[in-house]
């Protein structure tokens, strides 16, 4: 995030709120894909667990992520472990560009009022 938004910022075609959105939402973006596999899994293991509990099972499946990970990739493929990207996405991306661009502008608001009292 900071790297492409210091990037954005030095190149002067974007307004300092403009690279930091950008660079928040497409770190949120990367960030989003790259961890897109534990969701899935996770999402998979609470289908287990709900499973479980509404048979009234006493005993509740525990599964290791590698090997819910493997039936999935056996099952479906690697696309499998990435399914739901663009809901996941379309979420991320502008939470974290909301969020990060909204700490940066308060940083620099609180950093400039306590300039101006000192």
């Amino acid at each position: 995030y900071e790297h492409l938004r210091m990037r954005l910022d030095r190149e002067g075609s974007f307004t300092p709120l403009r690279a930091s959105l950008l660079a928040a939402s497409t770190a949120g973006a990367t960030a989003a894909l790259l961890t897109l596999p534990f969701d899935v899994v996770k999402t998979r293991q609470q289908v287990m667990l709900g499973e479980a509990v509404a048979q009234g099972r006493t005993v509740l499946p525990v599964e290791r992520t590698l090997t819910i990970m493997r039936e999935i990739v056996a099952k479906r493929g690697v696309r499998g472990l990435f399914v739901g990207t663009i809901p996941r996405v379309a979420k991320v991306a502008p939470a974290c560009a909301i969020m990060m661009t909204t700490y940066e502008h308060g940083k620099d608001y609180f950093r400039r009022l306590h300039a101006r009292a000192t």
